[in-house]
């Protein structure tokens, strides 16, 4: 594929090679799983040497885009992007900037409800019944990895529920969930996970009677209990900066 060449000045090589590329891979349509191609195909390609091209793919992998794997058949391959990809960038710079957790949980509590009342409003039969699944799965588990792995599978299906209009809000939301899972795992207790089965419950009703209003009562109450319980359970760190999640 012949590439036309281009104005790098004004920008890092590697900043810019990597802008290049990710706009290359939105125009050949690729997706999760593709490779790109070998490193020496891709420098000879884009006109650069192989030092810059690997500084652009790292920048590429360090974001999640892609996965450099090593071996006789390895190289650069397309990653899913997840949530918790955009909570690791989103975390740096709030860290950097002193956004505290206090002043997180407060972002969720506008985002949170707004997303319950949209799921209410648009959801899907099979929206539904997949949420009935993880409320029941929910309460089977026992583990605590496993309370907390089906607590944000019910806020990413809720968001999924609200529609495929409001996917930038539900990137928002579901990566500032994720970014206090890490802290779940560590102290929060099985009985107040159970609660939280309960809870779930009852805003998955609400969404599949189609009641908004109710849908973002029960999630605002949800997410003022969740402060509540952050709070409690890290006195120290409620008012300090967001640690940076770099993995």
């Amino acid at each position: 594929m012949e590439v036309a060449p281009r104005s790098r000045r004004g920008a890092k090589l590697a900043e810019r090679l990597a802008q290049d590329i990710v706009e290359q891979i939105s125009t050949l349509g690729l997706v999760p799983g593709d490779r790109l191609p070998s490193e020496v195909a891709m420098a000879k390609e884009w006109g650069v040497s192989r030092a810059s091209l690997r500084e652009a793919l790292r920048i590429l992998e360090v974001h999640g885009l892609i996965t450099i794997r090593t071996g006789p058949n390895g190289g650069p391959e397309l990653s899913r992007l997840t949530s918790q990809d955009f909570a690791r960038m989103a975390t740096l710079h709030f860290h950097a900037a002193g956004v505290t957790f206090r002043q997180l949980l407060k972002a969720r509590l506008t985002l949170e409800p707004q997303m319950a009342e949209l799921a209410a409003s648009n959801r899907t039969p099979e929206q539904v019944i997949a949420l009935r699944a993880n409320v029941r799965e929910h309460r089977k588990a026992t583990d605590i990895h496993e309370l907390v792995r089906h607590a944000h599978d019910f806020h990413a299906l809720v968001c999924e529920c609200a529609g495929d209009e409001n996917r930038a809000l539900s990137l928002m939301t579901l990566s500032l969930h994720g970014i206090f899972d890490i802290y779940s795992k560590q102290s929060r207790s099985g009985d107040i996970m159970r609660h939280t089965i309960d809870v779930h419950s009852g805003i998955s009703d609400a969404i599949e009677e189609s009641d908004p209003h109710r849908a973002a009562e029960l999630m605002e109450k949800h997410m003022q209990e969740s402060a509540q319980t952050f709070s409690q359970q890290h006195p120290t760190l409620i008012d300090s900066p967001v640690s940076w999640l770099s993995s």
